[in-house]
């Protein structure tokens, strides 16, 4: 049997060997560039705004808002999704079934750490990237414009003598705004339930609606009927008077310690890629730059914190531990 032997001349060998390792080369770039491709392409295909609470209200007017300058400032396709109920949760769990890959943005407020506190919110803050704060406003007492009450002592001093006449609600159950009220009962010394709304448009409603006598919530809630006189602000949770609201009068002003504010931001799943949140980024950047977000956020009487990732993340981890201290103390978790 004859054996043949290949043997390779050195030149020839060398240029094999160099073919080959330059197009595995070529491929395992191709392989790596995708993720870096596929970012700078984000978004390349509608990205939906998932706003946690019912249409109407302060955080869906922000969430619409932000959808629309997202398509005008930045192109993106946008769809808004509204996920009330559960104090949040189920916006959350909606996020939380989706990938982590930035095409489903969470719209949401300060109650997250409210919720997550009382375990009404199933998730913790680590199963979320919190990436940008962009409106922060107080809370309120409300009443309708017929209503006898006129300053805050007066609500103060006829719940104290008819403790279960007035029904007093708001937007979700042991959150930011029962905080505000639980604080201002055991200053003024009264006591009171609390009728909670899944959405704080539903809040304007019922109070019109003669549903509940007074409300805590935030004044853009009731924006039109605050500018129309229909709904009067006895107090609100501000340091001073705000440039937005200067015939409404503090809390402080009136002898009561009373002083916080509510964020609005957006944040999406954790595990989404660097790349992709700085996209997202690039695009509320573009947003916030805007005359008409400008334009928007002084209508809507709102302060711009615009907290991004880091600073806003730090912040929310001191809320949850502060309101968690609160909760137990006031009995609302064990």
């Amino acid at each position: 049997m004859r054996h043949t032997t290949f043997t390779a001349r050195p030149g020839r060998f060398a240029r094999l060997v160099r073919g080959t390792v330059t197009a595995l080369c070529m491929a395992a770039g191709t392989v790596l560039a995708l993720p870096q491709s596929a970012a700078a392409d984000f978004p390349d295909k509608p990205v939906t705004l998932v706003v946690w609470s019912g249409a109407g209200g302060a955080l869906d007017t922000y969430g619409r808002k932000l959808a629309e300058l997202l398509e005008k400032e930045a192109g993106w396709t946008v769809k808004v999704d509204n996920r009330p109920g559960g104090s949040g949760a189920v916006g959350l769990s909606q996020i939380a079934t989706q990938p982590a890959d930035g095409y489903n943005i969470l719209v949401l407020t300060g109650t997250l750490t409210f919720g997550i506190a009382q375990g009404l919110i199933p998730f913790k803050l680590d199963d979320l990237r919190l990436l940008r704060a962009m409106q922060s406003e107080p809370s309120s007492l409300a009443v309708r414009a017929d209503s006898p009450f006129k300053t805050v002592e007066d609500f103060v001093a006829y719940k104290k003598e008819h403790p279960n006449e007035l029904k007093v609600g708001g937007h979700s159950s042991g959150g930011f705004h029962q905080y505000m009220l639980y604080q201002l009962m055991k200053q003024g010394g009264f006591e009171s339930g609390w009728i909670p709304h899944d959405a704080s448009g539903k809040v304007t409603l019922g109070l019109l609606g003669k549903h509940i006598d007074a409300a805590m919530m935030t004044p853009s809630t009731g924006l039109a009927q605050v500018k129309n006189g229909e709904i009067r602000l006895l107090g609100v949770t501000t340091a001073e008077r705000s440039a937005f609201l200067p015939d409404a009068p503090t809390f402080r002003e009136q002898g009561y310690e009373l002083e916080g504010a509510i964020w609005r931001g957006i944040a999406v799943k954790a595990g989404t890629p660097d790349d992709v949140v700085d996209a997202i980024q690039v695009a509320i950047d573009k947003v916030t730059a805007s005359a008409e977000w400008r334009t928007f956020q002084e209508e809507q009487f709102q302060d711009s914190p615009d907290w991004a990732e880091a600073e806003f993340t730090q912040r929310v981890q001191k809320d949850l531990e502060q309101q968690a201290e609160f909760l137990k103390s006031a009995g609302f978790v064990q």
